[in-house]
């Protein structure tokens, strides 16, 4: 259990840090592109646990996103625990776990929460960006780049998830 505490603390600073330090902006140009290398995270490990685990983590890290990253408290805390429940509920149950599926995955997880996200901020007043220009210079290029982190932290969640569900049968 502290192994996957460990995990997806990681994956919650990986999503600071590759904004700090990875020149990402200046690449793209005028275009924003936003890491959720935590959002991949929990998407992933729907698939090992399923059951209470992956929405009371959801639950928990989105406070502490809404806390350290957020200006609007409350939308993150509401926002991974409704993606968990869905991939829960749904996509879990069907899809299989490989590379291509999980990049599939990711990029219908991430126009998810990037979509919800400007829904609200566009709802409150608080953007005066047009939808076409968020799906062009946010939606596309956030939805590609985190597709395309996905290939190098695919092997590295599905190594680590795949000790905890060893070790989750080992306990029964």
């Amino acid at each position: 259990m502290i192994r996957l505490i460990m995990t997806f603390m990681t994956c919650f600073v990986l999503d600071n840090l590759l904004v700090i330090f990875l020149p990402i902006q200046p690449i793209f140009g005028a275009y924003m592109v936003i890491p959720n290398v935590f959002l991949i995270c929990l998407s992933f490990f729907t698939f090992y646990d399923k059951g209470f685990r992956p929405l009371l983590i959801a639950f928990i890290f989105g406070v502490l996103y809404d806390i350290c990253y957020a200006d609007l408290i409350g939308l993150y805390t509401c926002l991974f625990p409704i993606i968990t429940f869905i991939l829960l509920r749904f996509v879990s149950q069907t899809m299989p776990v490989n590379i291509l599926s999980m990049m599939a995955l990711v990029m219908m997880v991430v126009i998810f929460e990037e979509w919800f996200i400007y829904f609200i901020v566009n709802t409150m007043k608080t953007t005066n960006m047009t939808l076409l220009t968020f799906i062009k210079m946010i939606l596309i290029p956030t939805a590609i780049f985190n597709t395309i982190i996905t290939i190098p932290i695919y092997p590295i969640l599905k190594r680590q998830f795949k000790k905890y569900q060893r070790a989750v049968l080992n306990e029964f």
